[in-house]
Parts: structure tokens; sequence; C-alpha cells
């Protein structure tokens, strides 16, 4: 016994609509990256990027609703555009993460004043 022919478009259509909900919920996160530095010049990059996600979100939602109501045809131009957007997003966390001005270096030894001093003067 064989599965009926619209099992792998179903698949696809719900991958997509996870994609959809993934691209929104990092989206959040860069917006609230961008209002919690004070929205400087360097929250332009992390809006972009959540504009970009957004786009994306609503890219795979078309998608998902086209493959759910049966309109098999090949998604190769939605694929490519989903690839650009999600490595074009990635490039903006990497620089996010390398230049952030708020963020201090997780690898360095914090300095005698950085280290809290303890209750009750103890030794």
């Amino acid at each position: 016994m064989t599965a009926p022919p619209t099992y792998p478009a179903e698949r696809t259509a719900l991958a997509w609509r996870r994609t959809a909900l993934a691209a929104m919920g990092t989206a959040a996160l860069f917006v609230n990256h961008a209002a919690t530095s004070g929205w400087h010049p360097a929250a332009i990059g992390p809006a972009m990027a959540a504009l970009a996600l957004l786009f994306l979100a609503g890219l795979s939602f078309v998608r998902h609703n086209t493959l759910h109501h049966g309109h098999w045809a090949h998604g190769s131009r939605v694929i490519a555009i989903a690839t650009v957007a999600v490595l074009t997003v990635c490039a903006v966390a990497m620089v996010i993460g390398l230049t952030d001005p708020g963020k201090k270096d997780a690898f360095s030894t914090p300095t005698t004043s950085e280290i809290p001093a303890r209750a009750g003067g103890g030794q």
C-alpha cells in the first residue's frame, strides 16, 4: 500500500508554515535587540534583518497556502529568495555578535572593579 501523492506536498506545506513561524519569532528577537540598544544608528541592521524576516514569513505563508490548495508548481524561485533572506540575516547576526558595543567580551578576565564586593564585610 502506498501513500497518496498529496502527502509530500502536505509535509512541504507544513514546513513552509514552520518557516513562517520561526521567521516571525526571530524577527521579534531582532526588534527587541534594536529597541533595547537605544535605537541608535547601529540598530538599523537588526531592524532591516527583522524586515527581511517578516518578508520571509509572508513569502512562506503564501507558499504554504499555494501548496495547501493544490498548486504544486515547482517553487525554485521561492526557495532561492528564502535562502538569500536567511543568509543575509545570518550575516547581520554575525556582525551584531562581533561588533555589539553593549556586549562585554565573554572571554576576558574580570578586573577587580568588576567583581562585586561580598555583603557583610567578609574576607
